[in-house]
């Protein structure tokens, strides 16, 4: 037997053959993705039982593992990732470093070519929608105890009728709730509806900052001490966000997801940091809004990594932009038209990092109103477990 573990015929003695559930807890890399890796011919296993198809790795396998984790990691695609592995450690070495200045070449040509189609995009003609929706009542409860609470219909017609519901769930594990709901009337006949998601040792973070936003809001769209008033929401609501990173703990131990949605007559505005999940429901179909703001959604959305990867990969909840100190802090702003009938559905990771992408299309799409909507979305999840704090808004127009 040699040093290796290998006989004079170069096989591997029984006894260190791993299983796809060893070796994947030794890799980190879920055995779904290692079935990925043997069928693109990159990390075959030794050995394929042909009768049950149980496959066995060998142990010197691991090392070949947890490199092409690391390399998918950094979004490296397959062919090169291939590449990589069969070289020797200094031209493998070579190879990922040549692989590296070409990123940053390519995000340089990128961020050239961002900054002239945004020249561009201003000197277009713009043509305003009308702000047709007349909003003059509304009634509210909202409940920061962790029930659901709801809000009736707010309207002049019932064609500009906008009906919203809200829940907000400690859920079963967590020990406080860092979850928030926001609900607030603007001026201009504006509404403001935001969640934000907590995280780290400040409970009440959530709650101060979604705060501050609505008052800044307001102060943005009514002017005041010889401000005036901000040209539109967008602008507003730019102005009202930039203030909020001066609320954080500066020892970087506490921060927050946030989204928030101003409903502006025909014109819907979203301000969108971490991984708060905005949908839009019209017609029977359901389109995000938002994007999660990990790095590894963000390799997904490049298809450098597949759905079955990011939902095994373990740093998936791991946020690369958040309100917390030393992260970026400039939201995503999204602005859509809206028509009625439009759903509006806002989330917090509480609900659909637990529901399936299916299970969450049911809730949305039932055709309930708001009201059972919201606490629909609460049971699937508390019969799931519910691990975090969950929060949820949902507005019908019309």
């Amino acid at each position: 037997m040699g040093t290796d573990g290998r006989d004079a015929r170069g096989r591997i003695a029984p006894e260190d053959f791993l299983g796809i559930g060893e070796l994947a807890r030794r890799s980190g890399l879920s055995p779904k993705a290692l079935r990925l890796y043997d069928a693109s011919d990159l990390l075959p296993p030794r050995h394929v039982d042909p009768f049950t198809g149980y496959r066995r790795y060998g142990a010197d396998q691991v090392g070949r593992a947890l490199l092409i984790a690391r390399l998918r990691g950094l979004g490296m695609g397959l062919e090169r990732i291939r590449v990589i592995c069969d070289l020797p450690a200094d031209a493998a070495g070579q190879e990922l470093r040549s692989w590296w200045l070409q990123e940053q070449a390519d995000a340089r040509t990128r961020s050239t070519e961002v900054a002239s189609l945004l020249t561009d995009l201003r000197t277009l003609p713009t043509e305003e929608s009308p702000m047709t929706t007349d909003h003059t009542e509304r009634t509210r409860r909202t409940d920061q105890t962790g029930h659901t609470g709801h809000s009736g219909e707010r309207s002049a017609t019932a064609s500009a009728a906008v009906r919203i519901a809200h829940v907000l769930e400690q859920g079963g594990v967590r020990a406080t709730q860092q979850d928030a709901v926001h609900i607030q009337d603007l001026p201009g006949e504006r509404l403001l509806l935001a969640i934000a998601d907590g995280f780290g040792a400040d409970d009440d973070l959530s709650g101060r900052l979604l705060d501050a936003l609505g008052d800044g809001l307001r102060t943005a769209l009514d002017g005041g001490a010889g401000t005036p008033p901000a040209s539109d929401v967008l602008t507003a609501l730019e102005s009202a966000w930039a203030a909020l990173p001066d609320l954080l703990p500066a020892d970087g131990a506490s921060g927050a997801a946030l989204l928030a949605a101003v409903l502006d007559g025909e014109r819907l505005v979203l301000a969108h940091l971490g991984d708060g999940r905005a949908l839009l429901v019209r017609e029977e179909h359901v389109e995000p809004l938002t994007r999660d703001h990990t790095q590894v959604a963000s390799l997904v959305a490049a298809g450098r990594l597949t759905e079955e990867e990011a939902a095994a990969d373990p740093r998936r909840a791991v946020l690369n932009r958040a309100l917390a100190a030393g992260a970026p802090t400039a939201p995503d702003l999204i602005a859509r038209t809206l028509t009625a009938g439009d759903r509006l559905v806002l989330t917090s990771d509480g609900i659909h990092a637990v529901l399936t992408p299916e299970a969450l299309g049911e809730a949305v799409l039932a055709g309930a109103s708001p009201e059972r909507t919201v606490q629909d979305l609460a049971r699937r999840t508390l019969e799931a477990g519910a691990p975090d704090n969950l929060a949820a808004i949902v507005a019908d127009l019309g």
